[in-house]
């Protein structure tokens, strides 16, 4: 067995697949966790296990079994999740839990159980994977922009306390040319508003014009090679270079404006 391992979650298929490829292209051993289970079969080193993210219970017993039977491994990254699309008086409160669980809650659980196993082995990079929503909130989808944001405060957090290892990265990604969408939950459509048809349209428009998951998986590859921890930023130009800039510029005021334009 490969001794430098990878356990990422959601590895079978979007920016999940990409990253798993890559690695395993290095001669990492890699480990999916998944609900959906889908074995790479040109991989010999490629390992699906089924694990559901919104099921805090499963994920309790998940990390402790899994160091008990593979180690502890050099790379956690938290890659799970979903978009939901809804009005907010329209949220249910089941698919709040289950996103917030997903997103957020999750991965929380898995960085209790592998950072301080990494810190003890003296070894191992948490990449945690959350969005540019946390300084651009899409409209429409509040439990994805607040989790994420939740997220890049908890790695941020872990940061102070593990100064050595393991190394923290927050990887803030924008729009990525995935299935995103397609698997994203939504507001009937027949009790949409015309705001928030506009608003999906602009954000598939968004998706269909940003690069693909093989280029971000490159991003994140390369932020590991590098030793980087903190946050990193990626996905085109504008996302990663300029966006983290107008955002300091633009103030409260200036952001809500500009979202309100883009959105409507």
């Amino acid at each position: 067995m490969n001794s430098q391992m990878v356990l990422i979650t959601g590895g079978t298929s979007g920016i999940g697949l990409a990253v798993s490829e890559l690695f395993l292209d290095l001669g990492y051993t890699v480990y999916s966790a998944s609900r959906k289970k889908r074995e790479i079969t040109k991989h010999n080193d490629f390992h699906c296990l089924n694990l559901d993210v919104s099921d805090l219970k499963a994920v309790r017993a998940f990390g402790p079994r899994f160091i008990e039977e593979f180690g502890v491994p050099e790379i956690l990254i938290n890659n799970a999740g979903y978009g939901a699309f809804f009005e907010w008086g329209a949220f249910g409160e089941d698919q709040i839990i289950d996103q917030a669980n997903v997103l957020y809650l999750g991965p929380s659980l898995l960085c209790r159980t592998f950072a301080p196993a990494m810190a003890d082995a003296r070894k191992g990079t948490i990449m945690n994977i959350s969005s540019i929503a946390t300084l651009y909130p899409v409209p429409f989808m509040p439990i994805y922009n607040s989790a994420k944001s939740a997220l890049s405060a908890l790695t941020f957090s872990l940061m102070l306390e593990y100064e050595k290892h393991p190394r923290f990265l927050d990887f803030r990604i924008g729009d990525v040319r995935t299935d995103f969408n397609k698997s994203s939950l939504q507001q009937d459509p027949s009790s949409q508003t015309c705001l928030m048809k506009s608003a999906w349209l602009q954000i598939e428009k968004q998706l269909n014009e940003s690069p693909q998951a093989k280029v971000v998986a490159s991003q994140i590859l390369a932020a590991y090679k590098k030793n980087k921890q903190g946050i990193v930023y990626g996905g085109n130009f504008i996302q990663a270079k300029c966006a983290p800039l107008f955002h300091k510029i633009l103030g409260q005021k200036g952001l809500r404006m500009l979202l309100h334009n883009r959105y409507q």
